[in-house]
């Protein structure tokens, strides 16, 4: 007879009866926790509001976790520390959540139901009357740390170093928080006539201090570098030839004093004087109605596809579309002309982006049948708002969902922009220039600016004090002037070195005024440069942009023939930042962006930007800045020059003189036949330089370096002297005429 299996007795450590009681305390942990919810449902959840307040969330939480212990594995999923910090955060938080309330609240029913409870009550009146409200707070804080360290496993230790962390430093220097707590009990009183300064980073902190000052600080710090410099020279010498010797140290005579900022009272121009913007209202229906068009057309060719959304641009709009599993993308771009065709395009043309970027959607890209084209007035008042965030703002427009993009110059760090001619290139170059003259003052930027095309362009920035140079139109100077920033470039990181900073806004804090500013150089036109003389402009551009950031210098370069023989790889390979407006073809897209779609560009603006920020580049709607805003902002700014003229830099004028000098060598005795006119100018006005005869006798610049060289033989002007100017020797031709007489007859006699 088979025996009877003995039945297994049920106690309290068995399977069953943990599954029992876990799901008998899971359901109470629930109504726990949606009491406060529930109170008017039931007289059980009424008092466990009352009893506990709104402290039941974290004592549902704590029941909830202790049965879910006991439906799983203890092993897996229980553990001992988190459940007492559960208990020790839901104690706390019924203290805390009664320890606000006034003595006729606490005796309140309803009021402690919205608080701590009662439990909440009995705690906080104990705690409160054995230690006082400011140790209550106190514990009740430690105790909740110590609970989020048991609940989270942080070490307490982690927890105090982020507390101090987190303290901001501006209040740590004055003394206050934990740092400035701890410093102070460790540190000597100081006299209350001692002042301590300190130095704030940013372009709005800089003091403007006096002469006597900075100059005691310059002198301080270059004496401490020639004196670690000599030091080191002597031990080198002591260690290669095994003796002392004292090597003087010569000091570069390129690196001069700082100067000092000469624009203090700058004021902007007004937003006014900008044209005002002209708004068209949308029409919804028709864009739903397009809408329509395109899912059919889709459909027509097996394309189940919907549109989810409908972005509004400024001249574009973007059919968000949403398509079915399995179809491939591939097969919806080869279908743009189609869908040109149906929804009867303006421009013949539909940009497919697959996918938008941060979404599972395939953008569908026709113009706006009532566009509203984006003002320089907008963008300025936009950009005024937000001015501190940016230290080189570029204003480029709209992109196609409405939102204003301004990119900061001085992180891309160096920009291109090209496309055909007509497209709106010259328009977002006056923009960009618009918005830097519009929000920087003289003495924090300046422009080298370059217009190959005789300054058709350019010419109406002439004479604002923003320019270290007259607009130069001459291809034979680009190359010197380049080669004059390059060598700005390296005397800069000559006195960055000094003292000991990495780049410009560090420097300028350092010094204590803004004695360093911003070096923008600007290209209007590539092609014809890269014609003329591309191996030493390319060489130089290269080498600009690979380390002018550093030192505030930074370009722009447009052109309007995109081919590699323009925009070569050493250039693209160093400038990051890419404007694309529209092209004629594929391959133009490709040598821009390396990526296509600026072939299906509108034109008028329309555009494709790309940075280092940006994967894909983002279609945007260029600010349009007419040449009565340009105009209208250059006049108010010269309207401040005290001065008639504005005050070039000599360095520059002087390193592009220096250009034509090898031609000139052979011909100085064969004078020009507007040498007395030239010499009448230099007389009366006393002044002499290339640039000055450019501008008063309207002729080229060959020509105006011709005739100082020239001068300078007859004796009517002195020789270049460093960044000075030169000196007129002579006050009346007559002065020169025995000169010119003897020099006439020894070319006779040769």
């Amino acid at each position: 007879m088979p025996r009877k299996k003995k039945k297994k007795e049920i106690t309290i450590e068995s399977t069953e009866t943990k599954v029992l009681f876990g799901l008998i305390l899971f359901i109470f942990g629930l109504i726990v926790l949606v009491s406060p919810f529930m109170q008017d449902h039931s007289p059980l959840f009424d008092q466990i509001t009352l009893a506990l307040g709104y402290a039941s969330f974290a004592w549902g939480a704590l029941i909830i976790y202790l049965s879910l212990a006991l439906l799983t594995k203890k092993r897996k999923f229980f553990s001992a520390k988190q459940s007492v910090g559960l208990l020790f955060f839901s104690i706390c938080l019924n203290i805390l959540l009664s320890f606000w309330l006034i003595e006729e609240q606490l005796q309140d029913e309803e009021a402690l139901k919205v608080a701590g409870g009662q439990i909440g009550k009995i705690l906080h009146i104990s705690l409160n009357g054995f230690v006082g409200s400011f140790i209550e707070i106190i514990i009740i804080l430690i105790i909740l740390m110590v609970s989020f360290s048991l609940i989270t496993a942080t070490p307490l230790q982690q927890i105090f170093e982020f507390l101090e962390n987190s303290v901001p430093e501006e209040k740590e220097k004055e003394g206050t928080g934990i740092k400035g707590f701890l410093k102070k009990l460790s540190s000597p009183k100081l006299p209350d006539d001692v002042k301590i300064e300190n130095e704030e980073e940013g372009r709005d902190n800089i003091k403007i201090e006096s002469e006597e000052e900075v100059q005691r600080r310059l002198d301080k710090i270059l004496a401490e570098d020639e004196a670690e410099e000599e030091r080191q020279i002597e031990e080198e010498t002591r260690t290669k030839e095994g003796l002392v010797k004292q090597v003087p140290v010569t000091k570069d005579i390129q690196d001069r004093e700082p100067e000092r900022p000469k624009f203090t009272n700058w004021q902007f121009p007004d937003v006014e004087i900008l044209q005002k913007p002209e708004i068209k209202e949308q029409d919804k229906e028709v864009y739903k109605e397009k809408a329509k068009v395109i899912e059919a057309t889709l459909k027509n060719f097996g394309i189940d596809a919907k549109v989810v959304a409908v972005a509004i641009g400024p001249t574009v709009l973007r059919f968000s579309l949403g398509i079915s599993v399995g179809v491939k993308v591939s097969r919806i771009k080869n279908l743009s002309n189609d869908l040109a065709l149906a929804l009867a395009s303006q421009s013949s043309s539909v940009r497919i982006e697959a996918p938008i970027p941060g979404t599972s959607y395939v953008g569908i890209e026709i113009p706006n049948p009532t566009p509203n084209y984006v003002y320089a007035r907008e963008m300025i008042k936009r950009l005024r708002k937000e001015q501190d965030k940016y230290e080189l703002p570029l204003i480029l427009g709209k992109d196609i969902t409405a939102k204003t993009q301004i990119k900061d110059l001085a992180k891309i760090p160096h920009l291109l922009v090209a496309g055909a001619t007509g497209t709106g290139k010259s328009v977002a170059i006056n923009s960009l220039l618009a918005g830097l003259l519009m929000t920087k003052t003289p003495d924090e930027v300046k422009f080298i600016m370059i217009d190959p095309k005789m300054g058709v362009e350019m010419a109406i920035y002439n004479g604002i004090p923003h320019l270290l140079n007259p607009v130069i139109t001459d291809p034979e100077a680009v190359v010197n002037a380049l080669q004059w920033t390059i060598d700005e470039m390296m005397r800069r990181y000559r006195q960055l070195k000094q003292l000991r900073v990495k780049k410009l806004t560090e420097y300028n804090n350092k010094v204590g005024y803004l004695a360093m500013p911003y070096i923008i150089v600007v290209i209007d036109e590539m092609a014809d440069l890269m014609l003329t003389s591309g191996a030493d402009v390319e060489t130089k551009i290269q080498r600009l942009a690979q380390m002018g950031r550093a030192v505030g210098i930074h370009l722009i370069l447009a052109t309007q023939k995109p081919t590699v023989n323009v925009i070569t790889g050493l250039i693209k390979s160093n400038i990051p930042g890419r404007m694309a407006f529209a092209v004629a073809t594929n391959m133009d897209s490709r040598v821009i962006l390396d990526e296509s779609g600026a072939e299906t560009l509108l034109g008028n603006g329309d555009m494709l930007y790309k940075d280092q920020t940006t994967p894909k580049a983002l279609r945007i709607q260029g600010t349009n800045t007419t040449t009565e805003d340009s105009e209208a902002i250059i006049a108010s700014i010269k309207d401040q020059l005290t001065e008639e003229e504005p005050s070039y830099s000599n360095d520059l004028a002087e390193a592009i003189e220096k250009g034509p000098q090898e031609d000139i060598k052979g011909s100085l005795k064969e004078r020009d036949p507007e040498f007395e006119k030239a010499l009448a100018v230099v007389i009366s006005s006393q002044k002499a330089s290339a640039s000055f005869l450019q501008r008063k006798m309207r002729i080229g610049y060959n020509k105006a370096a011709r005739l100082i060289d020239q001068l300078q033989q007859a004796g009517a002007i002195g020789p270049q002297d460093g960044s000075k100017p030169r000196k007129v020797l002579i006050t009346s031709p007559d002065q020169i005429s025995d000169k010119l007489k003897k020099d006439d007859s020894e070319t006779i006699e040769e």
